[in-house]
């Protein structure tokens, strides 16, 4: 043990009744090469313990933890009560670095927390940039199409409608940017409440069949349950969720049908969003769900989108505690199954 005591990179020193030093090991003659350790007052050494009762420690066994700067550099201390007859020893440990990497982790950190709110104000305002011109075109483009569709052709109303499905597109794109960086920073905070299943799934088929009947595409919605389907859910995460299947389902497919079917599997209440499109290979289907990968990546790729679709579906999912699942195969089109547990259905 006394081998062990004077061998120790670490400051160790016994400590007396009285206060004083009775031991002291080589790394503490060092870390103190002026000062005769022996016998001398352990608070006129290490100042800090003035803060302390020592009579407490003697007594009480109590341990106590201090840091103390020596030499320039940081030390961290440990006086540890043993007997009446010995206040106990102190160990100490040079701290230095790690005091330096604690420091630069907390300025990392707030560095990072800055970022975050750099990004999350710019994405912010980049949105509401982008959004303003985006409802001016949406605005004008239904005033056309709704009160002058009687005085364009048919070749301009197509023109128009094309200006209308893909205003809509550009705004799904904001959307998606923003509903990433929401979920990757946890800004996105959920809020449960009954939803009605059919009639938000009814707000996306309107929303879409204008596109369905730009790409001459049977769209179809279903219910074998009714109208009244009732879930417990986040309302805009769910909504979000259909509208990236949906416009999924549209970007893969050219013709054929899409369908959007409400049914009730094993307790579950289950939408199956299903296509006649391209489908998707079973390599693939592997890493769907991955942020920022699509099949075919790069420039000369045939469908254009993000790649952040099918990531935020899962997200969403996950956070609703609903289940995704896929049955596809290539050409013959793709269903996609999200299961949700269900309150009730009139």
């Amino acid at each position: 043990m006394a081998l062990f005591t004077e061998l120790s990179p670490d400051i160790i020193f016994r400590i007396d009744s009285a206060g004083k030093i009775s031991l002291a090991n080589n790394s503490a003659h060092r870390l103190f090469p002026d000062q005769g350790l022996l016998g001398e007052y352990v608070k006129n050494i290490l100042p800090e313990l003035f803060n302390y009762n020592l009579d407490k420690i003697i007594t009480g066994g109590e341990k106590i933890e201090f840091t103390a700067i020596v030499m320039g550099r940081a030390y961290q201390f440990i006086l540890a009560g043993i007997s009446k007859a010995e206040i106990g020893h102190i160990y100490g440990r040079d701290i230095t670095e790690l005091k330096k990497k604690q420091e630069e982790l907390a300025k990392a950190l707030v560095k990072a927390e800055e970022a975050k709110e750099l990004k999350a104000d710019f994405l912010a305002r980049i949105s509401h940039e982008i959004r303003i011109p985006l409802a001016a075109i949406q605005g004008f483009t239904q005033l056309i199409l709704e009160d002058l569709s009687d005085k364009i052709d048919a070749e301009h109303y197509d023109m128009f409608r094309s200006i209308e499905n893909n205003s809509k597109r550009l705004y799904r794109t904001i959307d998606l940017i923003l509903n990433m960086s929401q979920i990757q920073t946890g800004e996105y905070e959920p809020k449960f409440e009954e939803v009605e299943l059919f009639l938000l799934l009814k707000k996306q088929y309107n929303e879409f069949e204008s596109l369905a009947n730009e790409k001459k595409i049977i769209f179809t919605l279903e219910s074998t349950l009714g109208k009244k389907v009732i879930i417990r859910a986040d309302h805009y995460s769910v909504e979000q969720l259909f509208i990236n299947l949906i416009d999924n389902a549209f970007k893969f497919t050219s013709k054929g049908k899409i369908s959007i079917e409400i049914y009730e599997s094993s307790g579950n209440i289950c939408v199956d969003i299903s296509d006649t499109g391209i489908g998707i290979s079973q390599e693939y289907s592997e890493r769907l769900f991955t942020p920022f990968t699509q099949e075919r990546m790069g420039y000369s790729r045939p469908y254009e989108g993000t790649g952040l679709g099918l990531a935020l579906v899962k997200s969403f999912a996950d956070m609703n505690k609903a289940h995704v699942s896929l049955k596809s195969s290539i050409n013959e089109g793709s269903t996609f199954t999200v299961a949700f547990r269900g309150i009730n259905t009139l």
